[in-house]
């Protein structure tokens, strides 16, 4: 098993190294070997987006280690990663390559909201199953038109309503928003609009910017000229860091919230300082060692984080390659089960149609960002119990209490 970067040349290599061996082995043998379940995905390795795609490989990588440790699995999995270099262009030329080329069963894409919604046609014409670890709501809503996409993070709709219920606790009346100028961006616009409605509380600025901006002053002064009692941020780092050092810069001094595209270490790497007090809406992950027991989770965040952290780190354990491990894991046990229906992996299209089927069947499943239960209205399988404030506090994420 192994991650092909290269396409269509290692994938007929693999096939040249499949056959000499089924030779070599005898025909006996040559039958009784399981077939393969390939996994495609694209991830944003290089640009802007890197600190969020980067992680999710290390995800699969690791995931792909325990996986060739099983024997019970009645398939061998395969995974090929692409970058998208953070272009949504490539991501969709990466995406109809996996589905046309290589011939994968699954697609896990993408990284980012943008490239997640520019494949939507490629992955609805391919009728092949994709589970994006992007962020917006947007990405699988409405679930009738989304039939074949699926997503592990929480959406902007949940991290919003935790955000903004801390905000009312708090007294919060005016709020300015700060984000990218992006379908991320407007995602956590369109919801810090709905549910700021409906929480009663005013929208009093909302100013935008690229996601490779560097100087976000101009921005930043004309918040602080409003004279919200809050700033909502809705971005990713490294670029919701710098905007969060120029609030600080130009003198706001209220209190600042942000997204879970923030929830990674590299938004505080890059902050620094002015990252301390910052409220970050996240999944369990980021809290873990502060999860209480009884949490439907925890074990399998606890394996999870012990795991990534002997590997890569403990420094290093953000909700990134937990959105990607919770993908393929998703993957690989709905097509365990897909298989026992009586799926044929050799069937390529029958077996995508039995596997999107699979997905949307999950039911309970613990993973490390809550327990997933799918349906056919809720793609996303996840709701309030999965996403958690947290407060920067001594340069680190800890769980907010109240």
């Amino acid at each position: 098993m192994s991650v092909n970067m290269n396409g269509r040349q290692g994938g007929l290599l693999a096939l040249g190294l499949a056959a000499s061996l089924a030779m070599a082995c005898g025909p006996a043998q040559a039958q009784t070997a399981k077939p393969e379940l390939r996994i495609g995905a694209v991830f944003t390795l290089t640009g802007p987006a890197a600190p969020i795609g980067i992680p999710a490989k290390n995800g699969i990588q690791l995931l792909e280690e325990q996986l060739a440790k099983r024997t019970d699995l009645p398939f061998t999995p395969r995974f090929i990663i692409y970058d998208d270099a953070s272009d949504p262009t490539k991501a969709v030329n990466n995406t109809r390559k996996l589905v046309t080329e290589d011939q994968v069963h699954l697609v896990i894409c993408c990284s980012t909201t943008p490239a997640s919604m520019a494949i939507l046609e490629t992955i609805n014409s391919g009728a092949v199953p994709n589970i994006s670890v992007a962020s917006a709501a947007s990405v699988i809503e409405p679930a009738a038109e989304r039939k074949w996409t699926f997503k592990t993070p929480s959406t902007d709709k949940l991290q919003v309503t935790r955000v903004v219920d801390d905000m009312v606790a708090r007294g919060v009346k005016k709020i300015a928003f700060f984000g990218q100028e992006d379908s991320y961006g407007e995602g956590g616009w369109m919801a810090l609009q709905r549910v700021a409605q409906e929480k009663g509380l005013t929208i009093v600025t909302a100013e935008r910017f690229a996601r490779t901006d560097t100087n976000f002053t101009p921005q930043a002064l004309k918040i602080k000229q409003a004279n919200p009692d809050a700033v909502y941020f809705h971005a990713i780092p490294p670029s919701s860091a710098l905007a969060q050092q120029a609030i600080r810069r130009v003198g706001y001094t209220g209190p600042t919230y942000h997204g879970g595209g923030s929830a990674i270490v590299a938004f505080i790497d890059v902050a620094k300082d002015a990252a301390e007090g910052t409220i970050i809406s996240a999944g369990p992950l980021l809290v873990y060692r502060e999860l209480p027991d009884a949490y439907g989770a925890k074990a399998e965040i606890m394996r999870f984080t012990q795991l990534y952290g002997a590997k890569f780190g403990a420094d290093k354990i953000d909700i990134f390659p937990g959105q990607s491990w919770d993908a393929g894991r998703i993957a690989v046990d709905a097509a365990e089960r897909a298989v026992k229906g009586g799926a044929d992996l050799t069937k390529v299209e029958d077996t995508r149609k039995r596997l999107r089927d699979a997905v949307e069947a999950t039911r309970d499943f613990p993973g490390v960002d809550g327990v997933f239960n799918y349906s056919p209205t809720d793609h996303l399988g996840l709701d309030l119990r999965s996403t958690f404030l947290t407060v920067v506090k001594n340069g680190k994420f800890t769980l907010l209490q109240r």
